[in-house]
């Protein structure tokens, strides 16, 4: 029977073996059947596949792989999962009948290990927690090949459950042989270690020293892999965002010029490099190029990458130059349902607009605003200052050093609140946990906050929250006393770079 199929050219010859020999077929049979249809190029037409789905004989094979599952094994059901993704068939009958027997069959090799469990990624089994972990303490434990472990480690960055223990050991075998990976190979690495946003820094570090060293002969997909796992984990690594925004530059640059697509950034890609420059605070000349890059390409710019690039254009200032674009992008927010994923940064947008274009004739949706603020209150405890505590801490600082200050100063005609203002000048310290986890430079929306403020002459240092409340108590004076002469010496608001400069907290008396 096996011949019999191999020799089918046609789907319609296999669907009329499965009903003229059907008394004859065994269970491989069943098995070689799918494959040789998931084989033939006419399924790829979509018309075609389309046909054979709605196939009353394809549904009598399916319903018999169901019926004989406890009979497979291992490789056999891993062929038939393999299939059904081949046909972009999510048979959900069939996939969830062969969890149990899949955990219990030996597995014969880990290279059928991982196309069985890609195909179940695909199929959306993300929240099959013992599924992904048995097979992940089965790959732990095995000697993988450094592809292997590369490609186990992003497929199980898929799934919902963290598997502490296949990264942990993943880890330390990429560190040792971090070298032999391609560049391609250690953005997927970098960005799946940060999809649980467990931490991660010794690798993510050796990553940021790759992209620093090869930046220039990677290619643009890749460093955008890179720069939004070092933006998913908050690790600030500037010489190495740095050489990557200017690698990307070149690029975009040439398809600006030439009014032509970029073959190597998409304009989501595009949207994630701005908002990693804005994230951390890096002046790029690629800033300006990506903007006028994207003005010509506005339509294939989707929800997303539209929040993305108007949260970027609110950090660096650039609205003003670039009305046009903002008014095309402000507009697909809330079209869709991408923007109920970044909430808090919608709600920042919004206030952006009220403090730095109001006259964009434009207004986010409803909906958007009361869920964003509901949102952006939960991330700050609140309408005032974030960390009270840490605050009144700081202020009984200062009073024992006989500074003049206010505490919780509500700026008119803005939602902030300072948490600390110096004497009667425009002066004020902020307490902020929104800070890189690596160097507490400040990031995100205390940067935007600094934008918004600076731009009504305030000057501002930030007291990073975990810098505070690791401060012996003896040293906490001194401490400020560094941060209020250099508030005193600086004419404007210090740059991020220089907040965490003057001084360092991690000092000891």
């Amino acid at each position: 029977m096996d011949q019999m199929l191999l020799k089918c050219e046609q789907p319609e010859a296999v669907l009329a073996l499965l009903v003229t020999h059907r008394g004859v077929f065994f269970v491989h049979n069943l098995v070689t059947a799918i494959q040789v249809l998931a084989s033939l190029d006419e399924v790829k037409d979509p018309i075609a596949l389309n046909r054979l789905l709605r196939d009353p004989r394809y549904d009598l094979l399916l319903r018999d792989l169901v019926r004989f599952v406890p009979k497979l094994d291992f490789q056999a059901m891993t062929h038939i999962v393999h299939c059904l993704q081949q046909l972009d068939h999510k048979y959900y009958a069939l996939f969830s009948r062969m969890l149990r027997p899949l955990m219990q069959q030996p597995c014969p090799d880990v290279s059928i290990l991982l196309r069985c469990l890609q195909a179940y990624c695909w199929a959306g089994y993300h929240q099959q927690s013992h599924f992904f972990g048995h097979f992940a303490n089965l790959m732990t434990d095995a000697d993988l090949e450094l592809e292997q472990l590369v490609e186990g480690v992003v497929l199980f960055s898929g799934t919902a459950e963290y598997q502490e223990k296949f990264f942990h050991t993943a880890e330390q075998r990429l560190l040792r042989d971090l070298p032999l990976l391609s560049p391609h190979q250690a953005s997927l690495v970098a960005l799946a270690f940060t999809a649980h946003l467990h931490s991660h820094d010794q690798l993510l570090e050796a990553v940021a020293g790759l992209v620093q060293l090869q930046a220039m002969s990677m290619e643009p997909a890749d460093i955008v892999r890179c720069l939004q796992a070092f933006h998913r984990a908050v690790l600030f690594f500037p010489d190495a965002v740095r050489a990557g925004l200017d690698a990307c530059s070149v690029p975009l640059y040439r398809a600006w010029l030439l009014r032509t697509p970029c073959p190597a950034l998409a304009p989501t890609d595009v949207a994630e490099l701005l908002e990693s420059a804005a994230f951390f605070g890096i002046p790029t000349d690629l800033t300006r190029v990506a903007l006028e890059y994207l003005a010509d390409h506005v339509d294939a710019v989707p929800e997303r990458a539209a929040i993305q690039t108007v949260y970027a254009m609110c950090m660096t200032g650039a609205v003003a130059n670039h009305s046009k674009l903002l008014l095309y992008l402000f507009r697909k927010i809330g079209a869709g349902t991408a923007w109920e994923a970044q909430r808090v940064r919608v709600f920042q947008i919004w206030m952006s607009q009220l403090l730095q274009f109001p006259w964009l004739d434009a207004r986010l949706k409803k909906r958007c605003i009361e869920t964003g603020m509901r949102a952006w209150c939960l991330h700050r405890g609140g309408f005032g200052c974030p960390h009270p505590e840490e605050v009144r801490e700081v202020s009984e600082e200062l009073k024992s050093m006989g500074v003049a200050h206010q505490s919780f100063v509500h700026v008119k005609d803005t939602p902030y609140e300072l948490d600390v203002v110096i004497g009667d000048r425009k002066a004020a310290l902020l307490v902020s946990s929104e800070t890189a986890r690596n160097t507490l430079t400040p990031v995100g929306g205390t940067l935007l906050q600094i934008k918004h403020l600076q731009d009504r002459g305030w000057r501002l240092l930030v007291i990073p929250r975990v810098a505070w409340r690791r401060l012996p108590a003896v040293s906490r004076a001194r401490y400020l006393s560094l941060l209020l002469d250099g508030l005193a010496s600086s004419q404007q608001s210090l740059s991020a770079s220089e907040v965490t400069r003057l001084p360092d907290p991690s000092w000891e008396e």
